[in-house]
């Protein structure tokens, strides 16, 4: 378990510190090892801390979850329906509130989440040097043109993600799609997160329409971004383009990477040169593109 410095705690509960006295009285322990809040209505709160849980005497209710609601959203939820309805809200210092609710569809997609029932407040860290081990992949002659981030949800790629994101931004040009706004964690316009000197970070982004926008104003040596989702086509022509990226991927082993079609064509395709597994924020293993490539041909024989 990563401990953190209390004060990322404290900055995370701000906004609801005096709807939930008790969360701001906890132990220091606790508050170096929070990652997530658990606030449900009907149920007494969860500070989760890895494996353990810390239950606490107070019961949320309705009421009371409508004030964190509006407390996150300064007083102006109107102005944050947008967040709303994507499933959460960015806070100072970078920490993320999830909401769960009733969802208001209109012309196919979420419009609003009304009743909201229940919120998690997630812990947001920057622990530098846990990418260490992958700059040297972007250094020399041999530079690595691509690279994938995998393993399981909850193991830190994200975390390790931004720190290689800081670490390359001090001397590529990097554009940064963060789409949910977990890397950089914009608030207020600004990166409260280092991503780098030189990463240009579209927040909100979707991944498609952050790509082509990038490759078209910001001229970037790498782009980064978490988690599949842009379109294959799209990242091909980042590869056709010189443009290397960066990304994460939910898969523990190369087998589950081989089940994966679109990770597959980006391999095929050249866009990504090395695959690295994070477990529990730690670097396990790196790979290159042709050790997957032989373990599917295994596969399929």
């Amino acid at each position: 378990m990563i401990e953190s410095k209390a004060t990322d705690y404290d900055t995370a509960i701000h906004s609801v510190a005096r709807i939930f006295p008790q969360l701001a009285v906890q132990p220091l322990k606790v508050k170096q090892t929070a990652e997530e809040i658990r606030i449900k209505a009907g149920a007494p709160i969860i500070i989760r801390s890895g494996s353990e849980n810390s239950i606490l005497q107070t019961i949320a209710t309705q009421s009371r979850i409508e004030e964190c609601i509006a407390a996150f959203c300064r007083n102006s939820v109107h102005a944050y329906e947008k967040d709303i309805a994507g499933g959460f809200i960015t806070l100072k210092g970078g920490h993320r509130a999830g909401i769960c609710g009733t969802a208001v569809y209109s012309g196919g997609s979420i419009r609003n989440i009304k009743n909201i029932s229940s919120v998690n407040i997630r812990i947001a860290r920057q622990h530098t040097g846990t990418a260490d081990s992958l700059a040297g992949l972007f250094e020399g002659l041999h530079a690595s043109h691509g690279l994938l981030i995998a393993g399981k949800p909850l193991s830190g790629k994200t975390t390790v993600l931004r720190d290689l994101c800081r670490q390359l931004g001090g001397r590529y040009r990097i554009s940064l799609i963060d789409e949910r706004d977990e890397i950089a964690a914009v608030y207020d316009g600004v990166p409260t997160l280092d991503v780098g000197l030189m990463t240009d970070v579209f927040s909100g982004y979707q991944k498609d329409d952050g790509i082509l926008r990038a490759l078209r104003s910001m001229s970037p040596d790498y782009v980064f971004m978490d988690e599949l989702g842009a379109d294959s086509q799209r990242i091909i022509q980042l590869a056709n383009c010189g443009v290397g990226l960066v990304m994460t991927a939910h898969a523990d082993s190369i087998d589950k990477l081989c089940e994966n079609r679109q990770i597959r064509l980006l391999c095929d395709c050249g866009a990504v040169e090395h695959i690295a597994f994070i477990d529990n924020h730690r670097i396990t293993a790196v790979t290159s593109v042709d050790a997957v490539c032989r373990k599917y041909a295994e596969c399929c024989v």
